[in-house]
């Protein structure tokens, strides 16, 4: 299986990830006190943590205003990364390189090396700072560490999906 595959599949896991934790987070808003997620269990609470005030972690840093259009939550910030993830195979990923000049694959390692730090920031603070365990949220950390390390670590070493059109752009 190439790295592209490997990237999109595990892209396309996180947006269905992401997109069931928005779900959950909206049905908390809406449907009262008696929704109770499937993800919440004798382990844990999904629930107390996408309810908690790390779940929105740029009002909590004091980069926006509580409840601003801006303060994404995990969820939300989630599927944008997960869909990015979708995208670079697409000739869309390019568009960076044009401008700025940074090859996709570069990128693409820039990107997954800040998913899993802050994949490392997030479980510091569920295991010490919330005492909890949330299955969906532990199924994104092992989205963004095999990111790492099976699709965006080869793709580095050995850039294949846009390699021909670099060659190019270079040649030109």
């Amino acid at each position: 299986m190439g790295s592209s595959t490997i990237i999109v599949a595990l892209g396309i896991a996180g947006v269905l990830v992401s997109g069931y934790a928005l779900d959950v987070e909206w049905k908390l808003r809406t449907a009262g006190p008696f929704y109770k997620p499937a993800c919440d269990s004798e382990w844990g609470s999904c629930s107390a943590v996408f309810q908690s005030a790390y779940a929105h972690p740029l009002s909590l840093w004091g980069l926006v205003p509580k409840g601003h259009d801006l303060d994404l939550s995990l969820a939300s910030a989630g599927l944008l990364n997960y869909g990015v993830y979708v995208l670079y195979p697409t000739r869309l990923f390019r568009v960076p390189y044009r401008l700025l000049g940074v090859p996709p694959h570069v990128l693409l390692m820039l990107i997954a090396v800040a998913g899993v730090g802050f994949s490392c920031y997030l479980l510091y603070v569920l295991k010490v700072i919330l005492e909890d365990f949330c299955i969906v949220c532990a199924t994104f950390h092992v989205i963004n560490f095999s990111m790492f390390f099976f699709g965006a670590l080869p793709e580095y070493r050995n850039p294949t999906i846009h390699a021909a059109a670099l060659l190019r752009k270079k040649v030109e």
